[in-house]
């Protein structure tokens, strides 16, 4: 490009959509290949760089026309997409924050692109459909998906992946949860790139086979099938292990033909399963294994230690810790039960309780590989029942309970503010930027502050009594209170703070899963706090007929500089600094406040002023730190 247009002259073209073009970027003496977009002006283009994915406006004086053969080559840049989450907020667009939040964790970052194949007529639109993973600044790798829905700029959307109508399972189809580290891809692709079009042909060099439709499945919670016990009360049987506990662990004879069919067919068909990404592995989950004989078995995660699993071989009973890279969470012919049935010796008790060593290797020098016979001293009914009361049964009856459901009650009382022009004690009980805070007014304070009590001089409930004195009874008895099961938000709900006492709140949203985690705002101070389950509990009624005493007010007479030094920013508000922030928590603390209403409700604007009536906000101004606001 510098070689073809370094010493070039601009010559008028009329320029037009879509038409290919040379662009000079001025700051950097450079030369990108560009498409147009749009004319702007008679001078003006709007022009796609599109070997760097940018879109920018220039002169028509750094334009050139194309040539030929630099069109030859294919785009250098994939315009891709993010797939299985959507915008937050209801909006089918994402919002101008999201964008910027994307930018800014992406540009420049060195990151790794996982294409998503969805195979429908072997083909996909444009952009393409992808995972990003990317190290954050401790190197740790993070899902770009997952870090933007933990931001709220975006909500899961799970995603289908329909297998092609000649090799498809009769409704069903795969699905591929986001909550997953990683995406299972099966099948190889190559994409085809045409730089005069917006679109990718996605061919896949291999169709799923009815094999393959047969033994595979995505990674789910549900496992193999338990082992199915011949139907008599004696049979022949092959010991495949002796297990370290003492289980003994064998395969019928009549079963040892389709096991080893099902192993044949899974080592010629079972040919390539792709690159899988770190995936989190949880004990118990159910999984396809290759062996250190490189053969595939079915597997089950007895236990992740560091970088290594202990795996289970279900179909014949050993076990053996293997790298990650070893095992794929998915099923293989998760219909076919488990042919390794485990025994125990009936009425056989070990010394002290417990299999030593020595008497583990004896047991596994006189049973491993020999053909024995089996009697089974149990009836089967046992077992079948044993099984499905541990395995199966789901009780609902603690869901239906009354103790766990939440009643739906009316939002908190609001406060409300002295007309405006009149002066008023206030307290402030929250700052969230300095010019916006959490008041009270000092008259409830102070009279809550008196004792309710009748001429026997006992305490009581009554209709008098102070909101301190009600939460001070309730948190006497919080043990008693019902668990909060209701999240919607703006729920009431009592909330313990750091200090352990429980106070009113309500829901603002929930912020994580796993564990479950709710950002509460206190209602009588306006702070929030982000608390798990146990630091929550439903509200007793009578205390909700209290009006909430915080009421969220703008601060008038003041504005954020034209021009702030300081560096380090509040990162919710940008337009004020910290140093300003603190600044003005200076002004607030320790001193008797007094507030003028200038707007009435819902803008709720109040200038404060102290004790000696002075603007609390003006040794911002003296500091530079704010500009007077007329």
């Amino acid at each position: 490009m510098i070689a073809a247009y370094e010493n070039s002259k601009w010559e008028p073209v009329k320029w037009e959509n879509d038409m290919h073009c040379a662009v000079k970027i001025q700051d950097k003496n450079q030369w990108r290949r560009g498409q147009i977009i749009r004319m702007v002006t008679d001078t003006l283009v709007e022009v796609l760089l599109y070997d760097v994915g940018v879109e920018l406006v220039v002169n028509v004086d750094c334009l050139r026309k194309l040539q030929e053969n630099l069109k030859t080559m294919g785009r250098l840049s994939l315009e891709c997409s993010l797939v299985d989450i959507r915008p937050a907020g209801g909006s089918d667009k994402w919002t101008a924050t999201a964008c910027d939040c994307l930018s800014l964790y992406l540009t420049g970052a060195v990151a790794t692109i996982i294409l998503q194949v969805d195979s429908e007529e072997n083909n996909t639109t444009w952009p393409l459909p992808v995972k990003i993973f990317c190290r954050d600044e401790k190197g740790e790798r993070v899902d770009v998906s997952k870090y933007l829905i933990k931001k709220g700029l975006a909500l899961r959307e799970r995603r289908i992946n329909k297998l092609d109508n000649s090799h498809s399972l009769s409704e069903k189809s795969l699905e591929v949860p986001l909550e997953q580290e990683d995406s299972v891809v099966t099948n190889c692709i190559e994409t085809n790139f045409d730089p005069d079009k917006k679109t990718a042909d996605i061919i896949s060099e291999q169709k799923v086979s009815e094999f393959q439709e047969k033994i595979l499945e995505p990674r789910t919670t549900r496992g193999y099938k338990p082992p199915a016990i011949p139907n008599m009360n004696v049979f022949e049987a092959t010991v495949s292990c002796v297990g370290d506990d003492g289980t003994i662990f064998i395969v019928p004879k009549l079963s040892e033909f389709e096991l080893i069919k099902m192993t044949n067919e899974i080592q010629s068909n079972l040919k390539c399963l792709g690159l899988l990404e770190p995936y989190f592995w949880k004990k118990g989950e159910a999984c396809a294994v290759r062996g250190s004989d490189t053969l595939w078995y079915r597997g089950k995660v007895m236990e992740v230690v560091g970088g290594a699993v202990r795996v289970q071989y279900l179909d014949h009973g050993f076990t053996e810790k293997i790298p990650q890279c070893h095992l794929y969470p998915i099923l293989l012919y998760p219909d076919i039960p488990q042919f390794c049935i485990p025994c125990q010796l009936h009425n056989t008790t070990p010394v002290g309780n417990v299999w030593q060593p020595d008497a583990i290797e004896v047991l596994q020098q006189l049973l491993s590989k020999r053909q024995v016979d089996i009697h089974i001293m149990k009836p089967r009914s046992d077992h079948d029942k044993k099984y499905e009361e541990e395995q199966w049964e789901i009780r609902f009856e603690e869901l239906l309970s009354a103790e766990t459901d939440t009643p739906l009650l009316p939002p908190y009382l609001s406060s409300s503010l002295p007309s405006p022009g009149e002066l008023y004690a206030v307290q402030v009980k929250h700052v969230v930027s300095p010019n916006e805070v959490y008041i009270c007014l000092d008259s409830i304070e102070t009279s809550n502050q008196h004792s309710d009590t009748d001429d026997s001089g006992v305490s009581g409930e009554s209709e008098s009594e102070s909101l301190d004195e009600a939460l001070q009874r309730v948190n006497k008895k919080v043990e008693a209170l019902p668990p909060l099961t209701d999240f919607r938000t703006e729920m009431p709900c009592l909330a313990e703070y750091d200090d352990g006492l429980w106070y009113r709140a309500k829901i603002v949203a929930i912020k994580e899963f796993n564990p479950l985690s709710i950002l509460v705002q206190f209602v009588d101070y306006g702070s929030t706090a982000k608390l798990t389950l146990n630091r929550l509990c439903q509200i007793p009624s009578h205390l909700m007929r209290y009006p909430a005493r915080a009421i969220k007010v703008l601060l008038a007479g003041f504005k954020p500089p034209l021009r702030d030094l300081g560096e380090t920013r509040i990162p919710y508000c940008p337009k004020w600094s910290m140093e300003a922030l603190w600044a003005m928590i200076d002004c607030l603390q320790g001193k008797q406040l007094y507030a003028v209403s200038m707007a009435p409700a819902p803008e709720q604007i109040v200038t404060l002023y102290d004790d000696e009536q002075h603007p609390v906000h003006m040794p911002l101004v003296e500091m530079g730190l704010a500009d007077k606001d007329e």
